[in-house]
């Protein structure tokens, strides 16, 4: 299997990549690792408003970057409003800048609303969920409530202050749960897991295909909630079973935090990209980047949901074909108070 090239990172991506695999303690090391807990653990809980009467389950992870939040968050919006709910999905719109509190439509421009908002909508308009993004979430909140939406979904929200959110997920890798076990600059957990669990009321850990869940390591009432990745979606809108890919040349074009995790994901299926172009957490592909897709001369490039909305339909003289990834919330949804107390 490919692993990620080095070369089209930058000095932020780099980073990451290096607090995934944790670095060696070191006296200086432990110190700011110290000084980072004692900071983050309090800013779990974020500044906001909740509007009277709304009903907030936010999805926050253990790690920086990569956990699956927007696979979750989107599931359990499509099963909220599968249940009758009037649901609403509170996106970020990173490297994006809303003007104001609006819904995105499936059409709208990457740059305006963020690719992550925008895979959101494209995945939600079938179940006729709105994603909205805003300046802030304070005005999206407030927003979808003006809309009649009493039930919200936020996206990389774990706990808010000075009142609690009605449910707060921690998101776990259940084969990783605690990612390196350390904090900046050792490892890449947000806070200790102490403060991240107080500020948490379920805990979920994600299993994907092909993935040893570490049981020992989840904690007591954790909830599993099987990851899958069966298909991918070319130009045209049609759908090709992963089986049928293995036996082409592609390659991996994403943007993404632990694109190995992919990887990982496609080798069960039989697929081991010929080229793999891994670029930095929510980067744009520029012409140098299709430069090397061009020299890769594959039949195919793959690239997740989110990645796509930043992708034309043919990358390097190649159809792009967008990974189909889904998480099965069932076992979850049962367990939010924001359902019971409906």
């Amino acid at each position: 299997m490919l692993e990620p090239s080095d070369e089209l990172l930058s000095v932020r991506a780099r980073i990451a990549r290096r607090l995934e695999r944790g670095a060696p303690p070191s006296l200086l090391g432990r110190a700011l690792e110290a000084a980072w807990a004692a900071v983050a653990s309090p800013r779990l809980a974020r500044p906001l408003s909740i509007p009277e009467g709304a009903r907030v389950i936010g999805v926050g992870s253990a790690v920086l970057g990569g956990a699956g939040k927007t696979p979750v968050a989107i599931a359990l919006a499509a099963g909220l409003a599968e249940r009758g709910h009037a649901v609403a999905l509170i996106g970020h719109a990173y490297r994006a800048r809303p003007e104001r509190a609006r819904a995105v439509s499936p059409d709208d421009p990457v740059t305006l609303v963020g690719d992550d908002a925008l895979s959101c909508a494209r995945k939600l308009a079938p179940h006729s969920v709105p994603v909205l993004v805003a300046p802030s979430r304070a005005e999206a909140l407030a927003y979808a409530t003006r809309e009649g939406r009493d039930v919200l979904v936020v996206d990389g929200l774990l706990q808010a202050a000075p009142a609690r959110i009605t449910d707060a997920i921690l998101l776990l890798d259940a084969a990783a749960p605690w990612g390196a076990g350390r904090c900046p600059p050792l490892g890449d957990l947000r806070a200790p897991p102490e403060a991240l669990l107080a500020a948490s009321d379920h805990v979920a850990a994600l299993v994907g295909a092909g993935a040893l869940a570490r049981s020992a390591e989840l904690p007591a009432g954790a909830v599993t909630l099987a990851a899958s990745t069966t298909s991918a979606v070319d130009p045209d809108g049609r759908a090709h079973d992963l089986s049928s890919l293995a036996r082409l040349r592609v390659g991996l074009a994403v943007a993404i935090a632990r694109p190995g995790r992919l990887l990982a994901t496609l080798a069960v299926h039989g697929i081991h990209p010929a080229a793999v172009l891994a670029l930095a957490d929510h980067a744009a592909f520029g012409p140098s980047v299709e430069r090397r897709a061009r020299r890769a001369a594959v039949d195919a490039w793959l690239t997740t949901a989110r990645c796509a909305t930043k992708l034309p339909p043919r990358f390097g003289g190649a159809p792009v074909l967008a990974l189909e990834h889904s998480v099965d919330v069932g076992p979850l949804l049962p367990r939010l108070s924001a359902i019971r107390g409906a």
